[in-house]
């Protein structure tokens, strides 16, 4: 049965002639063939979204269950701290690098959607002076007690402080109902010659098209709205009146019993016969960097004031 185009006109280009590119029975992802935005629809309410963002989101027991309303947040964040700091450091390095010579002491950080506050304690580690604000209540009530660090909860968009140093918005923007407000919004807090990064899935990436449908990312249908590729993400930031540095393809450390069970949601045969070779040989605890290049990492510099 044929999917009637989304009637909703395109965010970023204004076009009307949108499809549907995944149909997930009650939610489609539309893509304007014009400029190759992509979104949710329907979009949740305020009231749905409140209910992910909850307790259980760094705690999702029901993670790998088929049932695709259950792929959301993560199965045990907190597990997952050493290694994903391995990589948020490399991120802090690079951020410092192109704000140029000089100590990092004391230069203003703020990490948007921080969630635990992991890529803050990095950066806090490197002399940062570091903020973080968060949509959901009790990730920030946990770093108050983990950190001595400030993080607040409420909406980015409603945020009120800056200029800062570095902006990052790590794995966030597709969660947020106005993204290229958001990317505009954290181009005023950014100060003039600052660095804001940004980490997304690309969605037109190959193994994403090839993937398509099946991919974790896409299937996220109770908290992703909105999908960029590289095209539509220079696009964004651009407009936000920032200038690219650099877009890297951005991978993961990771388990190898956990990246066999996170293949096993895209390709259940393929997944759970790694399981099986991933507990033959011992191997289940042994970590690797694995990037299949499905998702991007974008530096971008605030121009300096003339």
């Amino acid at each position: 049965m044929s999917v009637e185009p989304e009637k909703r006109a395109c965010d970023s280009c204004g076009g009307h002639s949108a499809f549907a590119k995944y149909d997930f029975g009650a939610h489609r992802i539309m893509r304007c063939p014009g400029c190759t935005y992509m979104w949710l629809d329907p979009q949740p309410s305020e009231a749905e979204l409140h209910e992910v963002y909850g307790e259980d989101y760094y705690r999702n027991e029901r993670f790998f269950e088929s049932n695709g309303q259950t792929i959301y947040g993560y199965f045990d964040y907190a597990s997952e701290r050493f290694v994903k700091q391995q990589d948020l450091q490399r991120v802090v390095d690079r951020i410092a690098s192109f704000l140029g010579p000089g100590e990092t002491v004391g230069r203003r950080f703020l990490d948007v959607g921080c969630g635990l506050g992991y890529l803050l304690d990095v950066a806090h580690d490197r002399g940062f002076s570091v903020k973080g604000i968060d949509y959901n209540q009790s990730a920030v009530d946990w770093i108050g007690r983990k950190y001595t660090f400030p993080a607040v909860s409420g909406d980015f968009m409603a945020y009120e402080g800056g200029p800062y140093d570095a902006v990052t918005m790590l794995d966030v923007i597709e969660h947020l109902p106005r993204p290229l407000e958001a990317m505009e919004k954290a181009a005023a807090l950014t100060r003039p010659g600052g660095v804001f990064a940004l980490s997304t899935m690309d969605s037109d990436s190959l193994v994403s098209r090839l993937l398509g449908s099946r991919l974790e990312d896409f299937r996220r249908t109770r908290e992703h709205l909105y999908f960029f590729n590289r095209r539509t993400i220079r696009a964004g930031l651009e407009r936000a009146g920032l200038e690219i540095i650099r877009i890297d393809s951005y991978g993961l450390t990771i388990q190898m019993s956990a990246l066999a069970r996170r293949l096993k949601l895209a390709l259940p045969r393929a997944g759970a016969v790694m399981e099986r070779l991933v507990r033959w040989s011992g191997l289940s605890s042994q970590q690797l960097h694995f990037d299949p290049r499905t998702k991007m990492i974008v530096y971008a510099r605030k121009p300096a004031s003339p």
